[in-house]
């Protein structure tokens, strides 16, 4: 194959992918728009949430972690750089070691976290004091405290509430009535 050749193949392959974020938007705006609301909800959940009060006094910054794919950009970092969460600023990181999550207070299990892992990292948190967010299917039946899904373009979440009281956390009735309640297999 002659240089100028390559070069056109490449040419109308670059084409082709930039033309398809001009034709279809919509996919990169809906997933942005999931990601942007789910974020709010993370930020909610933590008014409707006691921790166990050991917890909240440690240190000055309450430190929220994502394992996993980042879908969520800078959507995280840009809602909770205006808020604080029980009177501490917040830092995001992300991370992709079970030995990194400690020191967390709240762990996000991205929709990339495969079950087979997911299980190892519940099982590594239950009892401990970092509420467990996940975004796929069964992942609350896992142990999970709050699950995250998308059923008929709507966000709906599941509460464990087994797996908060493990942990010691309290709920709010108002979450846990809007919630689909899920218990622990065992």
């Amino acid at each position: 194959m002659r240089p100028n050749s390559l070069y056109s193949i490449q040419r109308i392959i670059f084409l082709i992918i930039l033309s398809a974020g001009i034709i279809f938007p919509e996919i990169a705006s809906a997933q942005s728009r999931e990601y942007l609301l789910k974020a709010g909800y993370i930020e909610k959940f933590t008014h409707f949430i006691e921790w166990p009060e050991e917890t909240t006094d440690k240190d000055s910054t309450f430190l929220i972690k994502v394992m996993g794919e980042n879908k969520f950009g800078a959507t995280l970092d840009e809602i909770f750089s205006k808020v604080t969460v029980k009177n501490k600023k917040v830092r995001i990181a992300y991370i992709s070691t079970i030995s990194d999550i400690k020191d967390c207070m709240i762990l996000i299990l991205s929709a990339s976290v495969k079950s087979e892992q997911a299980e190892k990292i519940l099982n590594y948190t239950t009892g401990k004091p970092i509420l467990t967010i996940s975004e796929n299917k069964g992942y609350g039946e896992k142990g999970s405290m709050i699950n995250m899904l998308v059923l008929d373009n709507y966000i709906r979440y599941e509460i464990n509430p087994n797996a908060l009281k493990k942990s010691g956390f309290v709920a709010s009735s108002l979450l846990l009535n809007s919630a689909t309640i899920v218990d622990t297999n065992e």
